[in-house]
């Protein structure tokens, strides 16, 4: 009977040990971290609660999902300015309280109607806190609100904050809680911007990594294994051409090894509309976490 126990138990052990750490300051320098933009969209309506279960599900290291404010200042997952896209309401998310909000539904992306209603930022909190890390688009316009709901939750080290402020512009606005965050700037390369933003950064303060948005062509990429030799993440989308000089997500669908780009790049945070399909690619190179 002992050894019965003692056998269910070292199972149970190896399950939790299998299971992935959720947390930014922890995740290996040597993967690849996926990360779902809007969350899973594909399988479900884009930032809904669903969508964000369904990444969980496929083992997505991270979803991408936006905040906006309602009148009775709930915060509440929507990307655009408008609710006329993603649901069978018009107008703005400010325009209506949170029960008024709830009589739309949300569409999916071929604009039908689906059953979900808008969620709130808490609800998804509930679903991805110890499950999935999360970028907060648009997280820094409610920073009164998220900061403060985090902390209690204790999901500042699963929560990531981008933007695209100067250092000086940034210690200014949130030099106050800056080192209780995970904070990644975005280096436009398309409009110039690069080493000198960079180097204001590491120079004085310790970022998650950098964001870069490449261009439709590599005329102003940068060696990015100097980025990573910093101990900074490199973060390129593969959503649209010009985030990676036509290196995107679609190329996937003929060329099952189109991401290589951004392994030979050095390129270790990937933003992606097909997750299923990157997720596939790095684990035949032992790259997926």
């Amino acid at each position: 009977m002992k050894t019965k126990f003692l056998s269910l138990l070292i199972f149970i052990s190896g399950i939790v040990t299998a299971q992935k750490t959720v947390s930014l300051s922890r995740f290996p320098d040597d993967k690849v971290m996926v990360v779902a933009h809007r969350a899973d969209w594909r399988e479900a309506p884009e930032n809904s609660a669903w969508a964000v279960r369904k990444a969980i599900e496929k083992g997505i290291d991270m979803v991408e999902v936006d905040l906006a404010l309602t009148k009775d200042s709930v915060l509440v997952l929507m990307h655009d300015k408008t609710i006329d896209r993603t649901t069978t309401g018009t107008g703005k998310p400010g325009d209506y309280t949170l029960a008024e909000l709830r009589k739309f539904f949300l569409k999916d992306g071929l604009g039908s109607t689906t059953q979900m209603k808008v969620p709130t930022l808490e609800e998804i909190l509930d679903i991805t806190q110890n499950k999935i890390l999360i970028n907060l688009d648009k997280g820094f316009d409610y920073i009164s609100i998220v900061y403060p709901l985090l902390k209690k939750r204790k999901m500042l080290d699963q929560v990531l904050f981008k933007g695209i402020e100067t250092y000086k512009e940034f210690d200014r606005k949130y030099g106050t809680i800056k080192n209780d965050i995970h904070f990644m700037p975005i280096i436009r390369l398309n409009v110039k911007e690069g080493w000198q933003k960079i180097n204001e950064y590491t120079d004085h303060y310790k970022v998650y990594g950098f964001e870069f948005t490449v261009g439709n062509t590599e005329e102003n990429m940068i060696d990015f294994s100097k980025v990573r030799a910093k101990g900074c993440k490199v973060w390129v989308n593969a959503l649209w051409p010009h985030h990676n000089a036509g290196h995107n997500d679609d190329l996937v669908l003929e060329n099952p090894d189109a991401y290589e780009w951004f392994l030979k790049n050095h390129i270790n945070i990937i933003q992606t509309d097909r997750p299923k399909e990157l997720i596939g690619f790095l684990k035949k190179r032992n790259l997926y976490y």
